[in-house]
């Protein structure tokens, strides 16, 4: 598959304001790639939807692993470190203030699916249009109207309803669950990602598995064939209604 060209269709299609990017998960036992930039490079530790950013706004190809993050959620949730009990995530819920108490921030806890230990080494993200090989998870980041867009195409290429998720205090890890879940998500980032990631507060991310791509971007073209567009074109073949001031104004105006 050409993925600059699946690039370049999803930026005209639905013009989004950063790259379309693609996400390679580096598993447990997996050598991890030379030649991107981490962290470390700069001498710091980062939160990984920072890195995210880097990929989609500055087009770098950027990666890290567990040594290269200082974001506790991020590091428990990916299994970069063990998390030892549920419980733990939910007593981290209260004290962020998310919750007055415990009992419903360990039911959240609960729900919230997280990696094994180990099962992951680190992840590569690079724009669409640069990666080398076939992308685990691609991510497009734009407005409500642009989720929409691309709602449509998934929808088309595979009859099936588009869910959501809050990226409650995880966003990272939400944006790359399509790989074991095999399905679209419509993700909407959370605090930490809005203030440490630079996601704009309009911002929504729409995350498929690489291996639907293909028929998504193909999707993409058959809707706007149809007319499903971006812009979404507002109707305007009506007369709107003359208001009071209006009309006195008429009145006193003269044929030509």
């Amino acid at each position: 598959m050409d993925y600059r060209t699946c690039s370049e269709i999803i930026m005209k299609r639905v013009m989004p304001q950063s790259h379309p990017v693609a996400i390679k998960i580096i598993k447990g036992g997996d050598p991890f790639p030379e030649d991107v930039r981490r962290p470390s490079h700069f001498g710091i530790k980062i939160a990984l939807c920072q890195w995210i950013n880097l990929a989609r706004r500055w087009g770098w190809v950027v990666g890290a692993e567990a040594q290269d993050i200082n974001c506790t959620p991020c590091l428990a949730g990916y299994g970069f470190k063990k998390l030892k009990e549920k419980a733990d995530l939910g007593q981290f819920f209260v004290d962020m203030g998310y919750f007055d108490a415990l009992e419903p921030a360990l039911s959240l806890a609960e729900q919230l699916e997280v990696l094994e230990p180990g099962e992951v080494r680190g992840i590569t993200i690079s724009p669409l249009a640069k990666i080398q090989s076939d992308p685990d998870v691609v991510l497009i980041y734009g407005t409500p109207a642009q989720m929409t867009r691309l709602a449509y195409s998934s929808i088309q290429s595979s009859g099936r309803l588009i869910h959501s998720v809050t990226g409650f205090g995880l966003s990272c890890l939400s944006a790359v669950m399509p790989h074991w879940k095999g399905e679209p998500t419509l993700v909407h980032p959370g605090r930490g990602e809005r203030m440490l990631g630079g996601t704009d507060d309009m911002e929504l991310c729409f995350s498929l598995p690489g291996s639907q791509l293909e028929a998504f971007v193909n999707g993409l073209e058959v809707t706007h064939k149809k007319g499903l567009r971006f812009p979404i074109q507002g109707y305007v073949l009506y007369e709107p209604a003359v208001i009071p001031a209006m009309k006195a104004l008429e009145e006193k105006l003269e044929e030509v």
